[in-house]
């Protein structure tokens, strides 16, 4: 079912040989807390046909588009010059860039796993589109933008060439975002505010469900040098 808040929301491919649009990922993964040392790879990804992704930006339909691109930008100052929609490609299909400028609010990233990948989780081996990484400005939380994006990215993975029937994604456990210890160690304090929803309960509210939870896939640094083991949980969604 579409989200009430697509209409808000739409997508613009990643140019990944635009170095002003690798900055603008990397300064927005910065903000977002999570990965942004990993942007060089996905540049890499990228030019095989591999991980991509698309810039989220208001609709020109939106009520108060200008002012809350100002609020933004307020929050991000670093982020004030436009973009380009320059990308003249996606997944090594060519696509005729519209060279429109606009105001990228947050992004997130399309995969397609190998067979073996997705059934080891249990997944059809075919069919199956990811989505990874999806980030919406903090000053912007609260107003739908988040549902939208992922409204507007299940229905784009249905489409050639992806034809998805399935979408799935990964998220940290909820116990990290909930459980007070575990929390106060990963939060505030001038680090990254807390979520006022868990990300598993989040997705839950967009229609998927959890078909899989993996312990201490990984370990994070919190404050005061505090190691952490981080659960991971998997979602799908029926797009078919």
């Amino acid at each position: 079912m579409t989200s009430k808040h697509a209409w808000k929301i739409e997508l613009i491919p990643w140019d990944y040989s635009s170095p002003e649009q690798v900055q603008r990922m990397y300064d927005q993964r910065v903000a977002c807390g999570w990965r942004a040392d990993e942007v060089p790879s996905w540049v890499e990804s990228a030019k095989k046909g591999g991980r991509t992704f698309y810039w989220a930006l208001f609709s020109d339909s939106l009520p108060d588009r200008e002012k809350l691109i100002k609020q933004h930008i307020e929050a991000y100052p670093k982020e004030s010059t436009p973009l380009r929609d320059t990308a003249t490609q996606v997944r090594l299909v060519p696509r005729q860039p519209t060279m429109v400028e606009f105001t990228p609010i947050g992004h997130v990233a399309v995969d397609v796993h190998t067979p073996e990948e997705d059934t080891r989780l249990g997944l059809p081996p075919t069919g199956t589109v990811w989505v990874h990484g999806l980030y919406i400005s903090r000053a912007l939380h609260g107003g739908g933008y988040g549902a939208g994006t992922m409204s507007k990215i299940e229905k784009l993975v249905t489409q050639s060439p992806m034809n998805a029937n399935l979408v799935a994604l990964d998220t940290i456990s909820k116990e990290l975002q909930t459980e007070p210890g575990k929390r106060d160690l990963l939060y505030g304090d001038g680090g990254l505010p807390a979520p006022v929803v868990a990300s598993e309960d989040w997705y839950g509210r967009l229609g998927y469900e959890v078909f899989r939870r993996e312990d201490n896939v990984f370990v994070t640094i919190a404050k005061r040098g505090f190691r952490i083991p981080v659960s991971i949980v998997y979602l799908k969604k029926s797009v078919a």
